[in-house]
């Protein structure tokens, strides 16, 4: 079952990927990683594969260092960076960790 974590994109609920924030919209749906049954994901391909992180001991300040030249790209690093800071900790990899 998909997280209900998500962002609203032209006035559509988008799901996120529940490791990166990653949306799962139309340009990134391809990118849902899959568990080991074939089932379709909560996480991002980049994230996850067959029922694994592929980084397993990430944090979630790794996480948002990974995240920040992406995401800097379209609203520049420090509002990346904020953003990362506030979203990740809401998404279900991360809701128990602390930064």
């Amino acid at each position: 079952m998909r997280e209900k974590t998500e962002i609203t994109m032209k006035k559509e609920f988008v799901p996120l990927c529940q490791s990166c924030g990653m949306p799962f919209d139309e340009a990134h749906s391809e990118f849902i990683a899959k568990e080991k049954d074939g089932s379709e994901s909560i996480y991002c391909s980049y994230c996850y594969k067959d029922g694994e992180f592929l980084i397993p001991d990430a944090t979630i300040g790794d996480m948002v260092e990974m995240g920040v030249p992406h995401l800097a790209r379209k609203i520049g690093e420090q509002a990346a960076r904020d953003q990362l800071l506030q979203l990740l900790p809401t998404l279900s990899r991360w809701k128990e960790v602390s930064i």
